[in-house]
């Protein structure tokens, strides 16, 4: 997988120091005032100057004499929604006659504290606070820096130093499932197996054989009976889980964490959601995206470890950047006993497709309806309403078409939304069926 490196400190030479027109002025203020006393034998003249001489010349004599480099540095690279760092800029060397002012472009989806971007240097340091208000990958407003010396005689900047980089997780959702994972076929894990083995589930009581484990007799009954009886357990094991994700649209206003979210904020939260569930569970997941470019592909793994590289495939999704994707590479070599979860507000037909041709296929298909209620009651514009009504007449048909496969859908709700369809699909997995013989 490709790995993508922000850019987490930026440094720059401030350059030479510079006069200002300020201490210029007084210069020549100070000498034409000085030539014009002597020649008019105006005393006054001479006082009235003496002060723009003075000011002149200590300014000119407590110059800086070295070069000043700044040093921008973020303090996480890795967010979450809402969360907040710290950006911390050093001028070296540092002087304390030497007064400076760090400025923070405005950048998308990212609050300054203070709102203004303006910090001013103290002791060669100065603090400024981010909040990221939405996921994905961006750059940090572009960081500038100023320096004055005293009586405002010398200055550099201000200087723009290079951009900083960092990327924003999306915070999952809460999920929670209680119904078991179809189709385990691992050695790890907590899904309880049709086979009896080494696991935590009660399969029934039985006599002893030689090799089972001295602590699982039963002494109540082997104590009733006169022989040893042991108790049996299912085996517990890890099921594969496939996450399809739509990333054609992003549909409604874009508000960030603390407004309402848009088709893909909940289809990439609902996606870090159920990652999270599944590889706690230890459960071995796969990521695919469809209609974004430039995602690293992600290979299948379980553990924490594969769930911040999930969180990382996430956030790095750019919407609608590639409209001609068919998802066929995308769905191609899923594994048989794989639980395919496809995670999409069902406006594209591609998604429809692909859904069908995953059932095509044999696979136990789980379509995850993401599409946000707020669009469709808009009271601020009634025919944007009206035409989300018109759209979802047509969109009603195509997910009749394919729960008429067999393909549930289920509209995202966060906890408990897949609970009764997880346990009809382990139901139906362990229904018997027709083979040929």
């Amino acid at each position: 997988m490709q790995t993508w490196h922000p850019r987490r400190t930026a440094e720059r030479r401030l350059g030479a120091w510079e006069s200002t027109a300020a201490h210029q002025r007084a210069i020549v203020l100070a000498a034409v005032g000085a030539i014009a006393a002597v020649l008019g034998r105006r005393a006054d003249l001479l006082v009235i100057v003496a002060p723009l001489a003075v000011a002149a010349a200590w300014g000119h004599l407590a110059r800086p004499r070295s070069d000043v480099t700044a040093t921008a540095r973020l303090g996480e690279t890795t967010l979450r929604e809402g969360a907040v760092t710290g950006l911390v800029v050093r001028t070296e060397p540092a002087d304390a006659d030497v007064h400076g002012v760090v400025t923070l472009a405005r950048s998308a989806w990212m609050e300054r504290k203070p709102s203004s971007g303006i910090a001013e240097l103290e002791d060669g340091v100065a603090v400024l606070g981010l909040r990221s208000t939405r996921w994905g990958r961006r750059r940090i407003g572009t960081v500038s820096v100023a320096l004055v010396s005293t009586w405002g005689a010398f200055r550099v900047g201000p200087v723009d130093l290079p951009d900083l980089d960092a990327a924003t997780l999306p915070v999952p959702a809460a999920f929670d499932a209680s119904a078991p994972t179809p189709h385990p076929r691992g050695i790890v894990g907590l899904n309880r197996s049709n086979r009896p083995g080494s696991g935590s589930e009660f399969s029934t009581i039985r006599e002893f054989h030689p090799g089972d484990r001295l602590r699982r007799i039963h002494w109540p009954v082997s104590m009733r009976t006169g022989r040893l009886h042991v108790t049996s357990t299912f085996t517990d094991e890890d099921a594969h889980v496939f996450l399809l994700v739509d990333c054609f649209s992003d549909l409604g206003p874009r508000e960030g964490i603390d407004g309402r979210p848009t088709s893909l904020d909940v289809t990439v939260r609902a996606a870090g959601a159920l990652s999270e569930h599944f590889l706690r569970s230890n459960d071995r997941l796969t990521l695919r995206t469809v209609g974004s470019a430039e995602v690293p592909t992600l290979g299948t793994g379980s553990g924490t470890n594969h769930l911040r590289r999930v969180l990382d495939t996430l956030a790095a999704i750019s919407p609608a950047t590639e409209r001609r994707d068919t998802g066929e590479r995308a769905v191609r070599a899923v594994d048989a006993n794989a639980l395919c979860l496809v995670l999409s507000p069902l406006v594209e037909p591609t998604m429809v497709t692909l859904a069908h041709t995953l059932a095509a296929r044999g696979r136990t298909v789980v379509v995850i309806d993401t599409f946000p209620e707020h669009l469709a009651r808009n009271p601020d514009n009634p025919y944007e309403a009206l035409a989300w009504r018109m759209r979802l007449l047509s969109r009603d048909a195509e997910v009749h078409g394919l729960r008429l496969r067999g393909v549930p859908v289920v509209p995202w709700r966060g906890p408990g939304s897949l609970d009764q369809v997880l346990r009809d699909v382990a139901r139906r997995a362990a229904a018997p069926r027709m083979a040929r013989r």
